[in-house]
């Protein structure tokens, strides 16, 4: 697999995925450095060698942010543990299951994937905000896919992560899973579309660059349509 981290603005650094992975975004702060989802793990040695052109070696992670357990966000949190110590962050509905010894959310039995147990110590609620030097990410709770789904607000950057919620194209996050639910992803998408940000950085798919509002709110119709409500 062939990808490099793409410069999106100042310290923030995308790595968009070709396959089951989820992209991983990446924060080049003075003092931290922090992966954004994690993908699988599959691609460990690719995501090192990436971060590597950046002047980053594994072991300096010192951060982990989770836009959901899922497993191809969360499954890659392993392999980087080999190596480095980093605090890794979750919104608390999934982070309490996952402490607790459930890990079940992960959909890792789903996939046919052995999740080990992890520990998650930075527990997310909304309005909470995450300082990485001059970067500040306001965490939003942006369930449907999932119930512990997130958004990250760079507002000073005029960037949204949106995780498994928002995808280019009109698209969504599914709501297949256990934990998902219609209704409420309707109404985190709505919230999305009345937010006033330049680029969106989903969990999979291209970047949304342009017209990104108008795309927002495609989303939200779409999703509203579909499911009815």
């Amino acid at each position: 697999m062939i990808s490099i981290f793409e410069n999106i603005s100042g310290p923030v650094h995308v790595l968009v995925s070709r396959s089951f992975d989820s992209n991983i975004a990446f924060l080049k702060c003075e003092n931290h450095k922090v992966l954004i989802d994690t993908g699988t793990g599959i691609y460990h040695s690719s995501l090192e060698r990436d971060l590597n052109q950046l002047g980053t070696e594994m072991s300096d992670i010192t951060d982990i942010v989770l836009t959901h357990c899922h497993i191809d966000h969360i499954g890659g949190v392993l392999p980087i543990l080999d190596s480095a110590s980093p605090q890794i962050h979750l919104h608390r509905s999934e982070a309490e299951r996952i402490n607790a010894g459930d890990m079940s959310q992960t959909l890792g039995d789903t996939f046919g994937v052995d999740m080990p147990r992890l520990r998650i110590d930075g527990i997310l609620d909304e309005g909470d905000i995450l300082e990485f030097g001059d970067i500040s990410l306001d965490v939003l709770s942006t369930p449907g896919h999932s119930s512990g789904s997130i958004c990250l607000n760079i507002e000073d950057l005029g960037i949204l992560i949106t995780g498994d919620t928002l995808f280019a194209g009109g698209s969504f996050g599914r709501v297949d899973f256990p934990d998902g639910d219609a209704k409420k992803l309707v109404e985190s998408l709505k919230r999305i579309s009345e937010m006033n940000f330049a680029t969106a950085i989903p969990g999979h798919m291209n970047v949304i660059r342009h017209n990104t509002k108008g795309s927002a709110r495609q989303s939200y119709e779409m999703a509203k349509m579909m499911f009815r409500v």
